[in-house]
This record gives C-alpha cells, structure tokens and sequence, in this order.
C-alpha cells in the first residue's frame, strides 16, 4: 500500500528550497566558484613556519644524529623534551604543554615549523633554543678541517641561510 504524495510535503522539518537528492548538506549545493573556508585564526593543530635554511647537500641520517644529541643536550631541568618523530624529523615539547616545535630535515631545506599556541615562557625559551641550533647547525656547515664533500651540510650559495634564519627570531642570550 505504498502511494506517492501528489502534493508537495509541508512538514516544516524538511527543507523545501532544497532540490537536489543531497538536501544541501555538506555543502554539495554550493556554487563550485565559492572560495573554500579559510581555517580559523591561530588554528593550533597547523604548523606555523619559523624558520627555513636552504641547502644544497644535506646528509640526513648524520645531521639528525648530531641535531638530535644536541637537542638532547638541551633537555635542561625538565623545560624541553626532545623526542625524534620520524627519519627526518626531530621534535622538541616544551614543559607547560602550550606548543612544540618540529626540525625537518628535507632534501632542500632545514625548516622548523611550531605547532599550538604558545606561552609567553615558551616563545622565549623558543628563542634561546633555536639560536643554539642555528649555532650547531653553522658549525657543522663551516667549522673545523673537513671537505666540503663530507660535510653533514651545504649551504645554498650565497651561504646566508642561517644568518637570514637568525634574522627571524627574536634577540638572543647576551
């Protein structure tokens, strides 16, 4: 006994203006040319960049072994803890839980992107930490009687890339 309604519903539940199977939901009887939603300001669950140095070599398996002892040399009196994410990645948490920051090591680039939103406490130690990285990194790119050839590390000619990196953070311990 199933019959079909010759008139139009007029449950006030369902939507009338609505003429397509989907009933508009899920944004399916949107115009295609509408811009898609930007996420909301300060969404902590995507990275914000802070730095980027450009290479032109990068041994990946020796420099994350030498950045992460160096992280770990810094896990002082419980304010960061360093912990190696993946092959290329290398994460530093910082003790009030508020953001962390990833190292990535990629085929191109040395970039570290901060993920949450940040204390105050935590931007300043941010700071001291990532100068001391920007330093570990110089040395491993420039120091000491090694081949160009063997270094964990190239620069991208002109060879300003942590200088330039430098440039981005706030000042530094005196």
């Amino acid at each position: 006994n199933l019959q079909t309604p010759t008139s139009p519903c007029h449950n006030p539940c369902h939507r009338e203006q609505s003429t397509s199977l989907n009933g508009g939901l899920f944004g399916l009887d949107k115009n295609e040319s509408e811009e898609p939603p930007s996420p909301p300001p300060n969404d902590a669950s995507l990275p914000t960049r802070v730095l980027e140095i450009p290479v032109s070599s990068i041994k990946q398996g020796g420099l994350r072994f030498a950045l992460g002892l160096h992280l770990v040399g810094l896990q002082d009196k419980g304010t960061w803890r360093a912990n190696q994410a993946s092959e290329n990645v290398l994460d530093m948490f910082f003790k009030d839980n508020s953001a962390m920051f990833s190292l990535i090591l990629e085929d191109d680039a040395i970039v570290i992107d901060r993920f949450g939103r940040p204390s105050l406490a935590y931007v300043l130690q941010e700071s001291l930490v990532l100068h001391s990285v920007l330093d570990e990194i110089n040395t491993l790119a420039f120091e000491g009687d090694i081949e160009d050839e063997n270094r964990l590390l190239r620069l991208e000619e002109p060879g300003d890339g942590i200088e330039k990196a430098r440039g981005t953070l706030p000042a530094r311990k005196a």
